[in-house]
């Protein structure tokens, strides 16, 4: 059902990109949830029951798996299985308020097949006012930041990624 939504919606290229399965193998997202502790919380069977998949190229699939579940937001991880069938669970530069430091999970992740962009958007609170957004760029190898907002004032005004709130890259 997702294959054919995606042909209506995407076209073709895109449905095959989703398409795509190299196989996650389940003893990665097993090792994974066991690394993070409890931050992963969707039962593990669930999480492997049928992860996203998109073409990187390159004999390398990516895939992005449920990892916990919130009122109004969910994570995921994220892992890029070569043509060797090995995975590699993904980590992304992250602002913790003072600084950037990598992270394995991300909130609301989203990817782009055409721009090999994978997105996040972090609600402060459900209705979306306050929160962080991140844009991550493929490499080919890794997920390099290209973009990052953050807003911590929850003040009812709309969230949207606006330049006054982008930390990276600074502002000029």
């Amino acid at each position: 059902m997702r294959f054919i939504a995606a042909v209506l919606a995407f076209g073709l290229p895109a449905a095959a990109a989703m398409a795509q399965n190299n196989s996650l193998p389940r003893a990665a997202i097993e090792d994974a949830f066991k690394s993070m502790g409890e931050e992963c919380t969707v039962p593990i069977d669930e999480a492997a029951e049928a992860p996203e998949s998109f073409d990187l190229g390159g004999g390398q699939t990516l895939f992005i798996v449920k990892c916990w579940g919130a009122a109004y937001q969910f994570g995921q991880i994220v892992f890029v299985v070569d043509r060797a069938g090995t995975a590699r669970l993904m980590t992304f530069q992250n602002w913790d308020g003072k600084k950037y430091s990598l992270v394995k999970s991300l909130t609301e992740a989203d990817f782009n097949p055409e721009s090999k962009t994978i997105n996040s958007f972090y609600k402060g609170r459900g209705i979306g006012d306050c929160g962080t957004m991140g844009s991550w760029q493929w490499t080919g190898s890794e997920f390099k930041l290209k973009e990052y907002f953050s807003k911590t004032k929850c003040d009812g005004r709309s969230f949207a990624g606006e330049r006054r709130w982008q930390i990276f890259p600074r502002r000029k």
